[in-house]
């Protein structure tokens, strides 16, 4: 491994990503995947901040915090860590950065030695792009952040922190192996299908392993609960964002949540902790929420046949 590889590696390993506390910053990691995704399409080197100021809005939007999105931030800041350049060179606030119309006609991107490397190697683009997903989101968000960005490949890089393989079963056997939202129990033969062990605080932000932070969900609503679809409230009860919108009774499967109780454990199993729950709602959930729909009014009526 050459010195530039070296360097690269340990900068995507340890990048400054603004963090209080359990806070989500996944501003930096997104811009990398951004620029990973445009590298491997064999874009040029540079691109200005006006060209991906709404493409990495738009990411910020979907799979950052629900907070309001700067993209203007990392494509400044992610120079401090060694791998990013910006040109020219700008006059900047009291906050360390330049004003916005200035930087929409700067130049960013990753400085040349490192442009090289990685289009002479594109597994390296691979296990980068792999890090940076362990690192910041959860599993089931994988495939379609690739897809967003451009990107076809399949993680292989090693989580940072190992997962404990009894956490699944522990959490499906505490919920009798059906979904704590909808209780869909399908399974072929003894193996259950379709059917998740789910961090409610994420893996990559200190959610334990333990069954108090863990849901048993169906593929559709494991997606939904990390995309901020779906969250979960102090009295354990589901909200669905009004960001979420769908035709049919599909889409009821999700709209018809609102309001209705979580699944609870089995008896002697412990329920879902509220603080995980209430990191998800700040961290995850898309705000605001559905109103529960009050039975014998349409919307109820629209729902009833739904989960």
């Amino acid at each position: 491994m050459d010195s530039v590889e070296r360097h690269l590696r340990a900068a995507v390993d340890n990048l400054r990503v603004h963090r209080r506390g359990e806070r989500r910053a996944p501003h930096k990691p997104l811009l990398i995947l951004h620029a990973l995704g445009r590298l491997a399409a064999n874009r040029p080197r540079l691109m200005t901040f006006a060209e991906v100021e709404d493409d990495l809005g738009e990411l910020l939007r979907d799979f950052g915090p629900p907070s309001n999105p700067q993209p203007r931030y990392p494509f400044w800041r992610l120079r401090t860590d060694g791998i990013w350049e910006v040109i020219p060179d700008l006059p900047v606030d009291a906050g360390g950065d330049p004003p916005v119309r200035e930087l929409r006609a700067a130049r960013g991107g990753f400085p040349g030695p490192i442009d090289e490397l990685l289009r002479n190697r594109p597994e390296l683009v691979a296990d980068l792009a792999a890090t940076v997903l362990q690192a910041e989101f959860p599993p089931s968000v994988h495939e379609e952040l690739l897809a967003r960005v451009g990107l076809d490949a399949a993680p292989t890089a090693l989580p940072r922190r190992g997962r404990d393989p009894a956490f699944r079963r522990a959490v499906l056997r505490a919920y009798g192996y059906q979904c704590a939202v909808c209780g869909y129990d399908g399974c072929l033969d003894r193996d259950p299908i379709g059917l998740d062990a789910a961090h409610v605080r994420w893996h990559a932000y200190a959610g334990p392993d333990e069954v108090d932070n863990g849901l048993a969900l169906c593929s559709l609503h494991h997606v939904a609960l990390d995309r901020g679809a779906v969250g979960i409230d102090q009295e354990r009860r589901l909200m669905v964002s009004q960001a979420f919108h769908g035709r049919g009774p599909a889409a009821g499967q999700i709209i018809g949540l609102a309001g209705k109780p979580l699944q609870q454990p089995q008896r002697g199993r412990p329920p879902l902790a509220a603080e995980h729950a209430t990191w998800h709602a700040e961290e995850v959930f898309r705000h605001p929420a559905l109103a529960a729909a009050t039975p014998g009014t349409a919307a109820a009526e629209d729902r009833m046949d739904y989960p």
